[in-house]
């Protein structure tokens, strides 16, 4: 499929041009989807899925969404409990996936479906990743996920498995005073690791707790930013520090250079929506998502390299066509 613009295309307003190229690109992705090999959330069918869904109640296509239900079936068939951990390609990512797709009623299950998951991802018999932030992180964030929508009977069983994930995230930091320097962290993982602390949080027994790892926190914090590449990851840690007292001092994002690309524009509404909450993107962010859809020649050769191989959220291709989805429900 090509997406040809005229000179009449051209001259017409922008929200229109964006709505053309988002159904053309959905339509793409929804088409090649059920071949995309990954059955994880940011590399496959779990996080084509939820674009679709939100895409299809968006525009009121009962089409799309018998593609989003033939993924979500895909997908759920398709899990298997020798997969990594990862939030991005791993067990708690299609997991996280399906629970939310679950909570937005997009999809009907019972919760049973994610029992066997859960008793693999929090079992004591799981390996444990004492020197991975990353995915003690993904975890904390699934354990939240199901925390907040758990019937009654279970929450003494979640508490227990929130207090464990709070002490392998401790022992984790605590880990720096082994090592011969500062441990260096993406930004992305140290995004979701306070995001997820900052959750844990607000319940007052587990304050202390969250605290106490914050003081041990500020060199790991000031080296990691220092060494990221990402603009678009040190602007959103930046922001969520000006919100942590103890640690509001640590970076800023005054000194932020303003040279973000298209994985850039992608990730700010990617990470809202890992992150479950509405969070600030700059302007500069929405004036570069309009000025990539007017750019017609991109458009096009995205269109053209859109392939099951590429078919993740976490690609450019892909992640546009979210940002572009969300950019317009926002308006």
């Amino acid at each position: 499929m090509t997406f040809a613009f005229n000179s009449y295309n051209v001259r017409m307003n922008i929200n229109y041009i964006t709505s053309n190229f988002l159904n053309a690109l959905v339509r793409k992705i929804a088409e090649i989807s059920d071949l995309v090999p990954s059955a994880g959330l940011m590399k496959g069918k779990t996080g084509i899925a939820i674009l679709l869904y939100h895409y299809a109640r968006y525009k009121n296509e009962p089409e799309i969404t018998e593609y989003a239900d033939q993924l979500f079936d895909l997908a759920a068939h398709e899990i298997g409990l020798d997969f990594g951990t990862s939030l991005d390609d791993g067990l708690c990512g299609i997991a996280w996936g399906l629970d939310y797709l679950i909570k937005q009623n997009f999809v009907q299950a019972d919760d049973d479906i994610l029992e066997e998951i859960d008793d693999a991802l929090f079992s004591s018999n799981r390996t444990l990743y004492l020197f991975d932030l990353g995915l003690e992180s993904d975890k904390g964030l699934y354990l939240w996920s199901r925390l907040r929508f758990c019937e009654s009977f279970a929450k003494n069983i979640w508490q227990k498995r929130m207090e464990t994930c709070i002490n392998h995230l401790r022992d984790v930091v605590m880990l720096k005073y082994v090592w011969h320097e500062v441990p260096i962290f993406p930004c992305k993982t140290l995004i979701r690791f306070f995001h997820i602390c900052q959750k844990f949080r607000e319940h007052s027994q587990f304050r202390p707790k969250i605290d106490a790892i914050y003081e041990e926190l500020s060199e790991i914090v000031k080296v990691s930013y220092r060494e990221e590449k990402s603009s678009s990851d040190k602007y959103l840690l930046a922001s969520m520090f000006s919100e942590i007292p103890l640690l509001k001092k640590c970076i800023s994002t005054d000194n932020i250079p303003q040279s973000f690309q298209l994985k850039d524009v992608n990730n700010f509404y990617l990470t809202r929506l890992i992150l479950g909450q509405n969070i600030s993107i700059p302007k500069i962010i929405d004036k570069m998502l309009l000025s990539i859809t007017e750019d017609h020649q991109q458009m096009d050769e995205l269109l053209n390299q859109l392939n099951p191989d590429n078919g993740g959220l976490e690609s450019d291709i892909c992640g546009l066509a979210w940002a572009m989805l969300q950019w317009r429900i926002d308006r």
